[in-house]
């Protein structure tokens, strides 16, 4: 008799400092799909679910399908879209009886009247299945690691990449682990050892050091009882009281004591490592000009970092446009600015009409909006799909959308906010990436994956944004102390 498997996603990295409030058509403007249509839309994915899915065919499993909702990082998400998504995972519980649990979640939720949002759905989902029922987890590398998240779950695994490549290949590590629980060859214990850092967004980036070398002692440590030991970063834009640097083993019972202590090892060597995490970028100024004189072969790629959707960032600041403007910069594609009034000013032109309008700067947290004067080049719904290595196979959209030509740089205006970390994000307006000579992102890491095989040089511009590794910018309150970079620690 096949064992029955309940499957969900709830998925939200909460940016606590932005004032933009994460509904239920949050998700619906990025990612959700109910019932029958998780398994039609993700099957085959590099994502959490597509990975459960794949290990599900192989272990014969009755799958039960309830839930896959991801929205854009932003601000707290309310009680009304926690709730509802929830419901939908407490009904397909309470129908179905399950044997196990799998859930996608991200680790750095924060919801109205539950700041530990991960740990509350694990908390109800517990509530719900009982004491017996195996309840997994797979969780984003920026992940805040709370005791609550550790309580109700049996396994948290956590992906080794970021960019996070590696998504699908964590739905089926948890998966795996969830089989050899039904079976009963392994007794599952979460042991968390924590670290008093906060590393910014970008030197989490797992290709460069210290993230390099903790992920592949992690990596050795696994192995048989032993399935997972993942080193999350923490995410360093929500303002909590579990945020910070983990390292999380899911082993047996067996051997959890000695798991305990290679992760406690991990986490002091970061503590020891933290100067690693420090580094230097590029000033809006710098890149402009540099964009002014670039005659390479590949493009210049300059990442806004800052501004970046994917850490909750409004993604409408325009001050790395204007000093592009202003240095003259031309044969520049940028996307993309969050802007539905400019949308929907350049739908009204029609295409090949010529506008002045107000660009960006809506949000108040990226400065002013920007007076240009461009040409529609181009109206379209915004879709496309991801072809590149992170998330391949998923649909995505930048909502109703426009292409203006400023001054020779090509803007794409969208409005959804959506990071652009797949060249698709280009193409699927018409724009050829690694024919420009230089490519705006507003993106912290994960274009890396998919755009540094198409440039000849990347340049991390500082500009403002609520992702900015400048974390002294921030009035943080509720982060426990002291904890690096914000205090000296020992």
């Amino acid at each position: 008799m096949s064992d029955t498997v309940l499957i969900g996603q709830i998925e939200h990295e909460t940016n606590t400092f932005s004032a933009l409030p994460t509904d239920v058509s949050a998700f619906a403007d990025a990612s959700l799909h109910y019932g029958d249509d998780v398994i039609a839309d993700l099957e085959g994915t590099n994502t959490a679910v597509g990975g459960f899915l794949r290990v599900a065919s192989e272990e014969n499993w009755d799958v039960v399908p309830t839930v896959a909702a991801d929205a854009t990082p932003g601000g707290v998400v309310t009680a009304e879209a926690r709730e509802t998504l929830l419901e939908a995972v407490l009904t397909g519980i309470e129908r179905t009886d399950p044997d196990g649990v799998l859930l996608a979640l991200h680790g750095a939720m924060v919801s109205e009247g539950e700041r530990d949002g991960d740990g509350y759905i694990l908390d109800r989902v517990r509530d719900a299945v009982g004491d017996d029922v195996p309840v997994m987890a797979s969780l984003d590398l920026h992940a805040n690691i709370s005791t609550r998240m550790a309580t109700h779950a049996d396994g948290l695994f956590g992906y080794d990449t970021y960019p996070h490549v590696d998504i699908g290949d964590t739905g089926e590590t948890a998966a795996r682990a969830m089989a050899a629980t039904l079976r009963g060859e392994l007794a599952p214990e979460i042991v968390v050892e924590r670290a008093p850092l906060l590393p910014p967004l970008p030197e989490l980036r797992t290709e460069t050091e210290p993230m390099a070398s903790l992920l592949a002692a992690a990596a050795d440590d696994e192995g048989d009882g032993i399935p997972d030991v993942s080193v999350f970063g923490g995410f360093s834009q929500a303002d909590v009281d579990h945020a910070g640097f983990s390292v999380v083993g899911v082993a047996d019972r067996s051997v959890a004591d000695d798991v305990r202590e290679r992760c406690r090892a991990l986490a002091d060597e970061a503590v020891d490592r933290r100067d690693e995490f420090d580094r230097d970028y590029t000033s809006v100024a710098d890149a402009a000009a540099e964009a002014a004189t670039w005659d390479g072969d590949a493009p210049l790629l300059l990442a806004d970092i800052s501004d970046n959707p994917g850490g909750g960032s409004a993604q409408d600041g325009t001050g790395l446009l204007a000093a592009l403007l202003d240095a003259g910069v031309e044969d520049a594609a940028l996307a993309t600015i969050y802007d539905p009034e400019a949308v929907a000013a350049a739908a009204e032109a029609g295409v090949g009409a010529e506008l002045s309008l107000s660009l960006g700067g809506r949000s108040g947290e990226n400065g002013d909006p920007l007076d240009v004067t461009g040409r529609v080049r181009l109206l379209s719904d915004g879709n496309y799909r991801n072809y590149g290595p992170m998330s391949t196979g998923l649909d995505v959209s930048f909502g109703r959308t426009a292409l203006l030509d400023v001054d020779g740089i090509d803007v794409l205006v969208g409005s959804h906010r959506q990071q652009p970390y797949d060249p698709e994000a280009f193409r699927s307006q018409g724009i050829t990436p690694e024919r420009e000579r230089v490519l705006v992102l507003k993106s912290t890491v994960h274009y890396r994956a998919a755009f540094e095989p198409l440039v000849g040089a990347v340049r991390e511009v500082a500009t403002p944004g609520l992702c900015s590794p400048d974390l002294s910018a921030f009035d943080y309150q509720h982060v426990p102390r002291p904890i690096y970079p914000l205090d000296d620690v020992v």
